[in-house]
């Protein structure tokens, strides 16, 4: 529950940043991160392959709606 807790609060805080972000650039850099952040918690199996195909998935359809992906 806590690890769930804590990746829904750094999502979030992604989600923003990516939404305040000026140029298509930076939103895309951003994204970039994201996506980096969770390889290496699916290669320390800190979460499980659903939960990065998950995650992943909610990054693209985010960065999306921005034009980011």
């Amino acid at each position: 529950m806590q690890k769930e807790q804590q990746l829904r609060v750094w999502i979030q805080k992604q989600k923003r940043l990516i939404s305040e972000a000026a140029e298509q650039k930076d939103r895309d850099y951003i994204a970039m991160m994201w996506q980096g952040f969770l390889n290496g918690l699916c290669l320390t199996n800190a979460i499980t392959w659903q939960e990065y195909q998950e995650l992943s998935r909610e990054i693209v359809e985010f960065a999306e709606g921005f034009e980011a992906a």
